[in-house]
């Protein structure tokens, strides 16, 4: 395929990956954020799923490059927060997970952002609280003057703001600066932990600055035991991954997972 036949095969799916959006056609998947105390799930990220072409269904990483480069990443960020506020209403009465879900450098950057969160709150009769934006540190450690005011407008409202793929990277001076309610360890920096020295270095200083902010602390990506014995002996309180739990449907999490 020459460069001109990728470029319009890219904008038929950005067209028809947009469309989908338009018509609620996606769906929100949900991964449990459990104690490593007692594997009890307090909170879910919201993950995007696309189904397309029948039984076929695609995960983020299937779509998301598509979703940025035609920048469609605010409109599919927009359609997953109304979503997630949606879904807590329909949990009320099972469960009273808490929701987590991503947010691009380009959408916390659009002056809106906090009108459409209040609104959708709003509308769902729905405590903003109940939510929590994750921004990549990769965004954040470049963070201008800005982004940071915009971050504080939205957790003014009470939404909680996650340093997502913590690695270390942000200066914690940077990190004082930002509204943050926690850190989300790597699923790089978990993959490599209790055998690669550095990885696990990083995650124990990880768990300690959380500590020293008064922030929770969540490892993701966790997949082994091993993994699991290390981070509870330094300290860490939650964590994700598939040793405790695949993303799966609303309707599904809602027969499995505990309240707090």
């Amino acid at each position: 395929m020459n460069a001109v036949e990728a470029q319009r095969d890219g904008e038929a799916l950005a067209a028809e990956l947009s469309e989908a959006i338009e018509q609620r056609r996606l769906q929100l998947y949900y991964q449990p954020v459990v104690s490593l105390v007692d594997r009890v799930a307090g909170e879910v990220e919201a993950l995007p799923r696309w189904p397309r072409n029948g039984n076929e269904i695609l995960a983020p990483p299937d779509f998301i490059g598509i979703a940025q480069e035609f920048h469609l990443l605010p409109k599919l960020e927009r359609w997953a927060i109304s979503t997630a506020f949606e879904q807590l209403t329909r949990w009320r009465r099972s469960t009273d997970l808490d929701v987590s879900l991503n947010l691009s450098e380009d959408h916390v950057y659009e002056s809106a952002l906090p009108e459409e969160i209040r609104s959708a709150a709003q509308r769902n009769d729905v405590d903003p609280r109940r939510l929590s934006l994750e921004i990549s540190e990769t965004a954040l450690a470049e963070a201008n003057s800005q982004m940071v005011e915009r971050l504080n407008e939205v957790t003014t409202l009470g939404v909680g703001l996650t340093v997502d793929d913590y690695s270390g990277m942000v200066p914690i001076e940077r990190l004082r600066q930002l509204p943050t309610t926690a850190l989300k360890i790597s699923r790089r920096v978990v993959s490599a932990i209790p055998d690669r020295q550095r990885e696990t270095e990083i995650a124990a200083a990880a768990i300690e600055l959380a500590r020293e902010m008064g922030v929770r602390v969540i490892a993701n990506g966790i997949e082994s035991p091993g993994q699991l014995a290390a981070l509870r002996d330094m300290g860490c309180k939650y964590g994700q991954g598939f040793l405790f739990s695949i993303p799966m449907p609303a309707e599904v999490l809602a027969e499995r997972a505990l309240p707090r």
